[in-house]
């Protein structure tokens, strides 16, 4: 692993990581968000999971000494090269930015001034987002919804997103050992968890996150999508309530039907003995005596209308 990090006189408050892979053509796009910022004490480290498109070349493009550019020499995904990012962090806070994603140039300000105004207990702050298409246009806005301990209902969903929206004091990082590497998909929702697990959380009511829906990205595989939800269920399964545990087997057996019918009727069938009454799962059970075509194109309808950008516009 290469680094090139440059040290300053004082530690900045904030360190900002943006991991990133084969994204040379709009990494700049994230860099010229931070450089943007209302708030400027900050450090920007930008890992590059051993890109083959020039991305190093467009990161050296700017000039700005806060920036720092790491290269893994083999790719080792998004968990890994933000692990790598908070090794190196010097600043208080940890903030994250997907290099497809970009922000509005008040988002660290607001998240520092929530950090500011609440309990030394709350070590994440987490801001509202837009998804907009690769045009530009808004597909759907998620604003904050829930504070202070909230590890119960993230076993539910994952309100918290993608980790573009989140800003985490370093040491509760630190405390939780980082992200999971063996996630493929949803190791920001496993992070929050862990944190959440022992932590308080505080909402940032503002929309500050551009988040890019992009057919590149591993929120636009169902697989992925379906195997980082596995994982989920497998690690928190005993922590879940019944209720809980019932909709999550529910919505993974959902999933499966795409591409694996006989593993998604077994787990729908425990997730039927902890809750009967679950019509959706009920009626995807029934579609998917039609045959797999048939099932997609209901699935693909459906979850565009339940779940919008994520699960109606992703790949089998």
């Amino acid at each position: 692993m290469n680094e090139h990090l440059a040290s300053g006189p004082t530690r900045p408050t904030v360190t900002v990581i943006i991991p990133t892979f084969n994204r040379a053509s709009i990494v700049g796009r994230a860099i010229r968000s931070v450089l943007g910022q209302t708030y400027q004490d900050w450090e920007l480290i930008v890992v590059d999971d051993c890109s083959t498109d020039g991305a190093e070349q467009a990161v050296r493009s700017f000039s700005d000494n806060r920036i720092k550019y790491i290269r893994h020499d083999q790719n080792r995904g998004g968990g890994a090269a933000r692990n790598t990012g908070i090794r190196c962090a010097q600043g208080e806070y940890v903030a994250f930015l997907d290099s497809d994603d970009e922000w509005l140039p008040e988002k660290l300000q607001k998240e520092l001034g929530v950090f500011r105004d609440s309990d030394p207990t709350v070590v994440l702050v987490y801001t509202g987002k837009m998804m907009l298409d690769e045009t530009g246009r808004v597909l759907e806005i998620r604003m904050p919804t829930k504070s202070g301990w909230v590890y119960e209902a993230l076993l539910d969903w994952n309100f918290i997103g993608s980790c573009s929206r989140a800003m985490v004091k370093k040491q509760a990082l630190e405390r939780v050992a980082g992200f999971d590497e063996k996630f493929v998909a949803h190791q920001d929702w496993d992070l929050w968890l862990r944190v959440a697990k022992v932590s308080r959380v505080a909402p940032v009511p503002n929309c500050l996150v551009k988040r890019y829906m992009g057919s590149d990205q591993i929120t636009g595989s169902l697989r992925r999508i379906c195997e980082g939800r596995e994982r989920i269920l497998q690690k928190y399964r005993s922590e879940m309530k019944p209720r809980t545990l019932a909709r999550q087997l529910a919505v993974v057996a959902l999933l499966l039907f795409n591409y694996d019918p006989r593993r998604a009727r077994a787990l729908a069938l425990q997730g039927l003995r902890l809750r009967p009454v679950q019509p959706l799962l009920v009626a995807g059970v029934a579609a998917s005596m039609l045959g797999l075509d048939s099932y997609r194109w209901l699935f693909k309808r459906l979850a565009k209308w339940r779940q919008g950008p994520y699960l109606g516009r992703a790949r089998i």
